[in-house]
C-alpha cells in the first residue's frame, strides 16, 4: 500500500507498469483462449491469407519459413501453448490489478515473476548472443 512517504514520481512509474501488467495479461488471455478454442485451425492458411492482405509474398524465405513452421503444428502444442499463455496473461493481469491498488504482495510478484525469467535470458545470451 502506499503511504504518506511515497513520492508521487514512484507511483506514478507503478501505475504505468499496472497498466502494461494489465494489458499484456488481457492480451495474453485472448491469445489463449483463441488458440485452445481453435485446435483445430490451419495457421498457415491464416498466416498466408494476413501476409497477401497486406500485399506481401509470401514465397519470400521468411514469409515461407513462418508459413512451413506454421504447416507443422500439432494440436496438442496448441494445447500446451494456449494453456500456458492463459496462464501466464492470468499472472501478468493479477499482477497489474495489485500494482494499480498499490499493494506490496503486487510489488513482490512482480519481482520474483520477473527474476524466474533471469536465467532463460542468461542461457539465451550465453548459447548464442545477438544484438
Amino acid at each position: 500500500m502506499a503511504t504518506a512517504g511515497d513520492a508521487p514520481r514512484s507511483r506514478r512509474i507503478l501505475r504505468l507498469i499496472a497498466l502494461e501488467r494489465s494489458a499484456r495479461g488481457l492480451l495474453l488471455l485472448a491469445a489463449g483462449a483463441y488458440l485452445i478454442t481453435h485446435l483445430g485451425s490451419d495457421f498457415s492458411r491464416v498466416a498466408d491469407h494476413a501476409i497477401r492482405a497486406v500485399e506481401l509474398d509470401p514465397k519470400r524465405p521468411f514469409l515461407h519459413r513462418i508459413i512451413s513452421k506454421l504447416h507443422r503444428l500439432h494440436a496438442r502444442t496448441l494445447l500446451v501453448t494456449g494453456i500456458a499463455a492463459t496462464g501466464y496473461g492470468l499472472l501478468e493481469l493479477v499482477e497489474g490489478v495489485g500494482l494499480w491498488l498499490d499493494r506490496l504482495w503486487a510489488e513482490y510478484l512482480t519481482v520474483i515473476a520477473t527474476s524466474l525469467l533471469i536465467p532463460v535470458e542468461v542461457y539465451e545470451l550465453v548459447r548464442k548472443p545477438t544484438l
